[in-house]
């Protein structure tokens, strides 16, 4: 019996919180989800974070923690429907390099900042509401 490797994509996503606040993206699919992307060949994990950042949100970020990781199912993705493993990082903002990415490689987008009181409510996968309120609860716990 030959041995078939399971591949999938890898996506990255940075939970960047400012004036208290989580900054989400709205996809394609009219969810709202963290920034990020996938990792481009021999790039590690952290690099895309802050490559992607920079391109979404026009933000220069260091990567903190990593949070959490997800196996995610997109059923109708071309890419996608056998899972992508989502990984996601706390960053800081170091500086604002740019503008907000409104028409990128996955299409338009819209961004907006949310307060953590506002993220229940949203249409919005529940494995980045708990890395996002994770997140808040280690950032609180740094704060101290």
């Amino acid at each position: 019996m030959t041995y078939t490797p399971y591949l999938v994509p890898v996506s990255v996503k940075g939970i960047v919180f400012e004036d208290n606040a989580v900054w989400l993206r709205k996809n394609e699919r009219n969810e709202w989800e963290l920034p990020g992307g996938k990792i481009d060949p021999s790039e590690q994990p952290t690099d895309t974070v802050i490559r992607e950042m920079r391109e979404e949100l026009g933000y220069e970020v260091v990567v903190k923690d990593l949070v959490s990781a997800h196996m995610y199912t997109i059923k109708k993705s071309i890419d996608e429907s056998y899972g992508v493993l989502v990984l996601m990082y706390t960053c800081d903002v170091t500086s604002r390099s740019g503008v907000f990415e409104l028409d990128g490689e996955a299409g338009r987008a819209e961004f907006q900042a949310f307060r953590l009181t506002e993220i229940e409510k949203l249409n919005m996968p529940a494995f980045f509401k708990e890395a996002i309120a994770q997140a808040s609860a280690m950032r609180a716990t740094n704060d101290q």
